[in-house]
């Protein structure tokens, strides 16, 4: 007894995984580490760009330019109102964003991660506003200026905000890391992929330039999103697939409401399984239990954002539908392919299959917009047909004048190409797919081997092996009963399948071919993300950062098709590789960290005091989106446009202000602005005499949108020169005028007296 229990106690202890505990704890800190220092790293640099601790609270707000000061004021709103339900309301019923009408700012912009860290600020608050977190010392500007107070720590909100942002990209480290080694399983080649990504940093991230641009909140849970889900095709005996799909389903949830653009990458991936699917890379079962995911996350995305109408009518929805609806009802009309004719016929019927649910999802996108009379994301359509033709319009040239908006330039491609990038992918995936291939072909010599009649065998049956009753009473003891009905399901489908394609070696190879579900999926999304980033320059860092998780499994050994005795040399080749990539790595980062900037901008500054001090509170203002939101975000004034351009209305606002900087006579202007009741017009010198090599003025942008009218002369230069009818100017300094808009039904009648 003494024995059997120290027997069993060293079963129990040689049990314990201390391997798997001692490895996930080393990979948790390595991600860790890999996060802080990346989390420093892009703090410093933007604190280099702008010198922001030495700016004050006005410059710092204006240096926050275009989208990112628009979505910062709904994270001032927040935290400057009292109380905290009175901010929330104040964003259900927006008074300020498109005057004079209320605006749901949580069904219209993507706005939750303001208000997310604005509540966690206000949670905080009382022990932020302190000595120990919020100091202030006064700032000498120099040139005449007067000194200024800047505060900074964590109890000033900006730094808060921006605090929670460097936090982020921090985790987008993490998740990469985490992403890569569980892709190549190898902590080496999640190494490599964050060296990578520093050595292509400004290929991958404008989070050091740009901090809350919306793709900067979505990245790190888009990275966690694929690493689970690539675990999730990794675990085929699904035991964790309960505590996948929740994770799943709350982060898509949570890209959905970070990112408008999210709904894009998930219809690619949507696309990518139900591909996967019909080449049976993956079984019906896994592509349901991915639906179930983005089938909770979308309806909770939808909750949230209070039936946002752009997402109800994507795409992506609609592919989903349609999909979906394949799983239910037509997944198992499937060939059972017995020779080459019914493969010729399967292929075929996979590509009608692959057009059909296509078809008939861009069929359904189109009821549900016109059932719900929603236009909101035909800018995109018409971008993107732009970008093949000659189709210009005043929408299109203002994204595709934008550099972000390009093609993808060359000298991105030779960068990625210098840091040995493409090269470490385009190896990594050559190794990948002739390990798969030779794995089918060893697999299939085995089976023609097993299938080899063995005439020895079949002549020399001795007696004892035909009618001995010792013999075949072992053979039943040595038998095992096999009682698990799937068990004996596969082994019957797969007699049935070798007796089918018995004797085609084509059919036995494909048969043999079997492509690892997670690699495949994410060589897949590399290639996609490489057709949206040629296509839109700021996706790039989609497809730079995939590049990374692709390029790590170059680091993994088993897909080398070497010989054993050649692969002690592996390090050798690892460390010759690496060499240009060391070398690109610190010469990124020595040119980023040598770039050294300071904000300053003495126009602007002036033209907010002035409104500050000299405008009712109530005086609604046009102009060029990137200064509205400015003036939105300091002065608190209501304005009649704004960024946000993913709405047709905004769009059609944004084309009715914009018209100052066109040949428009001015009383058509003076029409636009009476609808929108504004009652201040700022134009700006650098919009009106700008010129542009490429026709990106908005000069050049209204002589395409309206050529009838090239022979006029520009409203603006009109207005900036002579007295024009109805529009009175008030302020005027080196780039900024600010005009009065006279109302007509405002008028002064005089006082009549009987005699």
């Amino acid at each position: 007894m003494e024995d059997n229990k120290v027997e069993t106690s060293v079963e129990t202890r040689r049990k314990f995984p201390t391997r798997k505990i001692a490895r996930f704890c080393l990979i948790a800190v390595i991600a860790l580490t890999l996060g802080y220092i990346h989390y420093r790293y892009v703090s410093l640099l933007f604190e280099n760009d702008r010198n922001f601790s030495y700016l004050s609270e006005l410059e710092r707000e204006m240096s926050l330019r275009t989208e990112m000061g628009f979505y910062y004021s709904y994270f001032k709103t927040v935290v400057e109102e009292r109380p905290f339900v009175a901010g929330i309301s104040k964003l259900m019923y927006d008074k300020l964003v498109e005057h004079p009408k209320d605006v749901n700012a949580f069904n219209r912009f993507n706005i939750h991660p303001e208000v997310m860290i604005a509540a966690v600020y206000r949670y905080f608050e009382p022990y932020l506003n302190t000595t120990a977190h919020r100091k202030c010392h006064m700032v000498d500007r120099g040139e005449g200026l007067a000194p200024v107070e800047s505060c900074v720590g964590l109890g000033q909100p900006i730094f808060f905000y921006l605090e929670a942002v460097w936090w982020l990209a921090g985790l987008t480290v993490a998740a990469l890391f985490l992403h890569a080694a569980a892709l190549s399983q190898s902590i080496l080649g999640g190494l490599l992929a964050v060296a990578q990504y520093f050595a292509n940093h400004c290929e991958c991230t404008r989070v050091q330039w740009a901090p809350n641009e919306r793709e900067n909140f979505a990245a790190p849970l888009l990275l966690l999103q694929t690493w689970l889900v690539s675990m999730q095709l990794r675990d085929r005996k699904r035991r964790t697939t309960f505590q996948l799909q929740v994770s799943i389903f709350i982060l898509n949830c949570l890209c959905l409401l970070f990112w408008q653009f999210s709904q894009f990458i998930f219809l690619t991936q949507t696309a990518i399984f139900f591909v996967m699917e019909q080449f049976r890379i993956i079984d019906i079962k896994a592509l349901c239990i991915f639906l179930h995911s983005h089938f909770c996350g979308l309806h909770m995305a939808v909750l949230l954002l209070q039936g946002n109408d752009m997402l109800k009518s994507s795409l992506y929805v609609s592919f989903f539908v349609i999909v979906s609806a394949y799983c239910l009802f037509f997944s198992s009309l499937r060939v059972k392919v017995q020779n080459r004719v019914d493969l010729f016929v399967e292929l075929w019927l996979i590509l009608l299959r692959i057009a059909i649910v296509i078809l008939a999802a861009f069929y359904l996108k189109k009821l549900i917009s016109n059932f719900l009379e929603v236009q909101e994301d035909s800018h995109v359509w018409d971008i993107l047909y732009s970008k093949f033709t000659n189709f210009k319009t005043f929408h299109t040239l203002i994204y595709t004048c934008a550099v972000v908006f390009d093609f993808l330039p060359w000298s991105s491609v030779k960068k990625l190409f210098k840091s040995f990038l493409i090269p470490f992918a385009v190896l990594s995936i050559l190794n990948v797919c002739n390990r798969w291939v030779t794995d089918a072909v060893e697999d299939l010599t085995k089976e023609i081997d097993a299938r080899t009649p063995k005439l020895e065998k079949d002549s020399n049956i001795s007696d004892e092996s035909d009618s001995g009753v010792e013999n075949s009473d072992s053979k039943l003891r040595q038998r095992k009963p096999v009682t698990d009905l799937d068990v004996i399901d596969k082994e019957i489908k797969s007699k049935l399948q070798c007796e089918s394609d018995d004797g085609d070696v084509l059919l036995m190879f494909l048969r043999h071919l079997k492509a690892e579900p997670a690699i495949f999926y994410n060589i897949s999304q590399m290639a996609v993300f490489g057709v949206m980033a040629a296509l839109i320059m700021r996706l790039k860092f989609l497809f730079t950062t995939q590049l990374c998780v692709v390029s790590s499994l170059m680091m993994n050994t088993r897909y080398y098709a070497l010989p054993r005795s050649y692969k002690r040399f592996l390090p050798l080749f690892w460390a010759i590789c690496m060499s240009p990539l060391v070398h690109d790595l610190f010469q990124s980062i020595s040119h980023e960290m040598s770039h050294i900037g300071e904000f300053s901008d003495i126009n602007q500054e002036q033209l907010l005091e002035w409104i500050r001090t000299d405008t009712p509170v109530g005086a609604a203002f046009a102009g060029s989106m990137p200064v509205l939101a400015t003036i939105m975000l300091v002065t608190r004034r209501p304005i009649v446009s704004h960024p946000h351009y993913e709405h047709l209305e905004a769009r059609e606002r944004a084309y009715a202000v914009h018209k100052m900087y066109g040949r428009f006579p001015p009383h058509e202007l003076y029409q636009e602005l009476t609808k929108l009741k504004a009652t201040y017009l700022v134009v700006e010198t650098m919009y009106c005499y700008g010129r542009s090599s490429t026709g990106c003025s908005f000069k050049d942008i209204w002589d395409v949108e309206a050529p009838w009218l090239s022979s006029r002369p520009s409203m603006c230069h009109t207005l900036l020169t002579q007295p024009v009818e109805h529009f009175y100017p008030v302020f005027r300094n080196d780039h900024y005028a600010v005009f009065n808009v006279h109302d007509y039904s405002v008028r002064y009648m005089p006082r009549s007296f009987d005699t």
